[in-house]
């Protein structure tokens, strides 16, 4: 029993320790406790409003590749029906749940840095939402370029366009998960202060973390040109006609929405 009793003071004086030892740094305290929860169920939210809008898009796409047409899936007005109701639902349409998602995640306090941009910003999620939801509707006009033209695509450049959209999505949530994790490892005192801040984060496993997650061997960047590129047999490259240098690669589309991310970023995890 007194064997047993002192492993487990040894135990508890192990994690006492290297708790310690994780806190190297002066605890972060603004934001506070309620402030940084509001700031990261925001930047989840967004994440999730850039996935759930570009569903919306990709099932109305899917409809008119078999001869429905195009022209009521895109933004800002989204005329076929089926699209408008699952962006503008008022329910549980995207934008409304985006909004819901804002206001949940900030209900205990709302950070000066948000009231500073609207004063009802916690209690309605604006302007955010409607500032991501025009950036996704840009992006999925250049995606679906040839949809957008009013074409309908052959079954390879649907296939590059498909992939563009599917990674980019998951590029999206990928870095956000990282820079979340580098905000509550500093706000752990685990890292220095301004460690998380975009678009190049001084944390060395954040970096790491969000080159993975574009350039990386499963990353973004392989995913598109795999499909687009034909990595495995460069003579069968393909991708649509309206892509540009800049989107004709995974090189070219996953710097572009970087950029996004980190401006979604620099805005949602601004100081308390």
């Amino acid at each position: 029993m007194r064997a047993a009793v002192r492993v487990m003071l040894c135990v508890a004086v192990a994690c006492l320790i290297a708790g310690q030892a994780l806190a190297q740094f002066p605890p972060i305290t603004d934001p506070n406790r309620d402030e940084a929860k509001c700031q990261s169920g925001t930047a989840t939210t967004l994440a999730r409003l850039f996935a759930t809008r570009m569903k919306c898009v990709r099932a109305c796409i899917a409809t008119g590749r078999k001869g429905g047409g195009f022209g009521g899936c895109f933004g800002p007005g989204f005329t076929d029906p089926a699209t408008n109701t699952c962006i503008f639902n008022p329910l549980n349409g995207t934008e409304a749940k985006a909004k819901a998602g804002i206001i949940r995640a900030c209900a205990s306090d709302c950070p000066e840095c948000y009231t500073a941009v609207d004063a009802n910003l916690c209690a309605t999620g604006q302007p955010f939402v409607t500032d991501v939801a025009s950036q996704v509707d840009a992006f999925a006009q250049q995606i679906y370029c040839v949809e957008a033209g009013g074409a309908v695509p052959s079954k390879s450049d649907a296939k590059c366009e498909d992939a563009v959209a599917k990674s980019l999505v998951r590029f999206v949530g990928a870095k956000t998960r990282c820079y979340q994790t580098c905000t509550t490892n500093m706000r752990r005192g685990s890292i220095a202060p301004a460690s998380c801040d975009p678009p190049l984060p001084a944390d060395p496993a954040t970096s790491a973390c969000i080159a993975a997650a574009g350039f990386g061997s499963h990353g973004a960047v392989y995913a598109i040109d795999k499909v687009c590129e034909r990595i495995f047999d460069p003579a069968k490259n393909t991708r649509p006609a309206c892509y540009t240098m800049v989107t004709g690669t995974g090189e070219g589309w996953v710097p572009a929405v970087e950029s996004y991310v980190d401006s979604r970023i620099s805005i949602s995890a601004c100081g308390g």
